[in-house]
């Protein structure tokens, strides 16, 4: 849960100097498709073939940008003891180790499908030359993908999606923090998928919702993967995404809306929504709640953590430890990361089974050494099986 406009919002207008990034938008509406809910059941792993496993994992930046959009940013002293807080906590954060720690859970579950959020690449340029030059640099994606090259797992990134951009123009930096007044520290907020080795893609399509937020120069943006894969005759659809956080809620609603309309219209057997959704289906009423899960769940898709049947005895929280991550009990109190799945060969009939686990979230799950949890959400590995020889809905 990125949310880096919680802070005073009307300030942004002051943010001139900021060098912003834009993705391109997609267009075009599809046909709507009839979907059809999971049994509410489970089974044995070793029962029969594998299941297809996806695994969502929002990663984490490091560090809470609240306190930098909360500052004056016509008072550069601030802006920089704000901005270099942030950078020292994203250094702290341990990112390799933390990196190790989610590859840990691809190794473990061996999904087919990998989707991650907030894969940030940040960096320190210096233009004390004239000519700006990278002097620090922290990208959590690389981190990941260089555990999973020294294991020699069967893991490779498919598709990178930026969203949100910025680069903070030069400020004053206060005696003993780590960037310059001839500094930028610029970051890039991304999604990514990744596959496993032995997956074959029909298609692969990416871009940024049209709704984003925009005031001034401070535009925020929000990003989508669809990949496409066949599973025993069956196309399954993997949309991957982060979308706008609670404090616009409203954008996030229409970030939905063409969730819903383009991105995962007209698409035969089974679609799977995986991410980070910043809307809160466990506690109805509250600041983290918004309408867009109870929008997807009334648009024909089903909640893999319930339909796994272990809603009962686990309420399935899985954000936000401490954004220092050095918490030593579990902060976990929001259920807003998802994997959502409707199937369109059958509908009206129960026509597969789920099993759901939450990772990240247990003591054992902690950096070894630091204590650290590995990101400030927990992830989920979801393991889908749907019954054969079901014939694809106009086929």
């Amino acid at each position: 849960m990125l949310d880096i406009v919680a802070g005073r919002v009307a300030l942004c207008t002051a943010l001139s100097a900021l060098a912003l990034v834009a993705c391109s938008d997609a267009t075009g509406p599809e046909t709507a498709v009839v979907p059809a809910p999971l049994a509410e059941s489970q089974w044995s792993p070793g029962s029969g073939r594998e299941p297809f496993k996806v695994y969502t994992q929002n990663a984490y930046l490091g560090g809470d940008t609240g306190p930098i959009f909360s500052v004056d940013f016509s008072d550069l002293v601030a802006l920089a003891t704000a901005t270099n807080i942030f950078w020292a906590q994203v250094q702290a954060s341990g990112i390799p180790e933390r990196a190790h720690a989610i590859v840990d859970q691809i190794d473990r579950a061996r999904p087919h499908l990998v989707a991650l959020e907030e894969v940030f690449r940040f960096d320190v340029i210096d233009f004390a030359s004239g000519i700006p030059t990278v002097t620090a640099s922290a990208d959590i994606l690389a981190a990941i993908e260089d555990d999973i090259a020294a294991r020699g797992l069967p893991y490779s990134v498919v598709q990178v999606q930026a969203a949100t951009a910025l680069g903070y123009p030069p400020v004053i930096a206060p005696p003993g923090l780590p960037l310059s007044a001839t500094s930028v520290l610029r970051f890039e907020d991304r999604i990514a998928v990744l596959r496993r080795d032995d997956v074959t893609l029909s298609s692969v399509a990416a871009g940024n919702f049209a709704n984003g937020f925009q005031l001034g120069p401070l535009a925020l943006r929000r990003g989508w993967i669809r990949v496409s894969t066949d599973v025993d005759g069956t196309p399954h659809h993997l949309i991957a995404t982060h979308l706008e956080g609670q404090t616009l809620a409203q954008i996030q609603a229409l970030q939905a809306g063409e969730l819903l309309s383009f991105v995962a219209a007209g698409l035969d057997g089974v679609t799977i929504l995986a991410g980070d959704f910043n809307s809160d289906a466990a506690n109805p009423g509250a600041p983290s709640w918004t309408p867009t899960y109870d929008g997807l769940i009334a648009a024909g898709f089903t909640d893999a953590w319930l339909a796994s049947g272990q809603a009962a005895r686990n309420p399935g929280y899985t954000c936000c430890q401490d954004p220092g991550l050095s918490n030593g009990s579990s902060e976990l109190d929001e259920r807003i990361d998802f994997v959502l799945v409707r199937d369109a060969r059958a509908p009206g009939a129960r026509s597969g089974s789920v099993r759901v686990e939450i990772v990240g979230e247990e003591q054992t799950d902690r950096v070894a050494g630091s204590g650290l949890w590995p990101a400030d959400h927990a992830g989920l590995v979801a393991g889908l099986r749907f019954a054969r020889g079901l014939s694809v809905e106009g086929g």
